[in-house]
């Protein structure tokens, strides 16, 4: 629902006449608007729609009633207009304040260029045959800023080379793993006992001598270090777009997003084993982090999504087909399977916005002035 009313007692209706199930209409209609703006990314309405305007959509419900309703002595559809009126007179009246609001609010965000990030929340509605209806609602929108700086940002990403002593050291660490308790010669007690670094070793782990081994290692190094390089670049990027930036986001995104927060960080203590009590403890200590962390995530999302507007950037058929097919892959599933997924659970919106995301942080790294690590220290 594009709108929601605040929660408030309702009785029971007495009526137990079934009530048809309507559409909706979704034409523009004359209605004056004030608006204020409480706080940031906050819009407080005062709407006003006169009986005239209302006409129209009360004369649409009234004759779907009548196309959809069954009286006795009636065929359906073929009721009187009066009587389907008369037996109707509640719901008619309900679907049309249903579709005046909607529509009124539709109107003013089309008008005012209100740009809502959630449902309006409508308040204090008043209707009489004279006035017409008045309602007010509230509603958080998109935050209003100024685009920074963005291309040439200065990066100076970690070094990918691997060293002698990088090697070394991965060695040593595959030499722990394999250590052995053998018996010291006294009695049941056993000491550790580290096999040494040579053909054996790496004959023992798959390889056909150290050499073999020590280039594995390295190669495995690099890649982890070019993995790391390629995070740190990413991570760099964002963190000095928000440092650009200073603008206020929507307090319940924000709300939204700590709470997706909260509950992947105690997942993962639960997994970990850490006893309930303690989990709780944890998450408590963090509460502020993870709400610092909920913030920056939702400015960053707004601040790339405007970057992808200005830089034209979107996502092609073919980018979501790719997409679909690594999806694929890595869940061992049948393609059509996946689509079928994403479609039913709705994710195609949420995969759009991925790969939008990965291709804007893709292009501002392209256009960054990135120093090396190497070129820095050989100075």
């Amino acid at each position: 629902m594009w709108f929601r009313r605040r929660a408030r007692p309702s009785a029971q209706s007495a009526d137990a006449t079934p009530r048809p199930q309507l559409g909706g209409t979704t034409a523009a209609l004359p209605v004056s608007v004030q608006i204020s703006e409480p706080a940031p990314c906050q819009k407080r309405l005062r709407l006003h729609v006169r009986p005239e305007a209302m006409s129209p959509v009360r004369e649409t419900v009234l004759t779907e009633l009548q196309r959809r309703t069954v009286l006795p002595g009636f065929r359906r559809g073929k009721a009187p207009a009066d009587l389907v009126e008369r037996q109707y007179a509640q719901p008619l009246r309900e679907e049309t304040m249903r579709r005046v609001t909607r529509q009124a609010l539709e109107q003013a965000a089309k008008d005012h260029d209100l740009k809502p990030v959630g449902p309006f929340e409508v308040t204090a509605t008043d209707f009489n045959e004279t006035e017409g209806l008045r309602f007010d609602a509230s509603v958080e929108v998109e935050p209003s800023f100024a685009l920074a700086a963005y291309r040439g940002i200065p990066l100076q990403p970690p070094s990918t080379e691997v060293t002698p002593e990088d090697v070394d050291k991965a060695l040593a660490a595959l030499r722990e793993s394999m250590a052995q308790l053998v018996p010291s010669g006294q009695g049941e007690a056993k000491e550790r006992r580290l096999p040494p670094i040579d053909d054996e070793l790496a004959k023992d782990v798959g390889f056909g001598h150290l050499a073999q081994l020590k280039e594995h290692l390295e190669a495995k190094l690099r890649e982890q270090k070019r993995a790391a390089r390629a995070e740190a670049l990413e991570a760099a990027v964002c963190q000095a777009l928000l440092e650009r930036h200073a603008f206020e986001v929507p307090p319940q995104l924000v709300g939204h997003q700590t709470e997706r927060l909260t509950r992947e960080f105690t997942v993962r203590l639960l997994l970990s084993g850490m006893p309930e009590p303690q989990v709780q403890e944890r998450v408590a200590a963090f509460t502020e982090q993870l709400r610092t962390s909920a913030q920056q995530q939702v400015k960053l999302t707004f601040i790339l999504d405007r970057i992808a507007t200005q830089e034209a950037l979107t996502v092609t058929e073919h980018e979501l087909l790719d997409r679909l097919w690594q999806v694929s892959r890595r869940w061992k599933k049948d393609p059509v399977e996946v689509r079928k997924i994403f479609d039913d659970k709705g994710l195609w919106p949420s995969v759009l916005s991925a790969i939008r995301r990965e291709k804007t942080i893709s292009f501002l790294l392209s256009v960054a002035h990135i120093e090396e690590a190497d070129s820095i220290t050989s100075r």
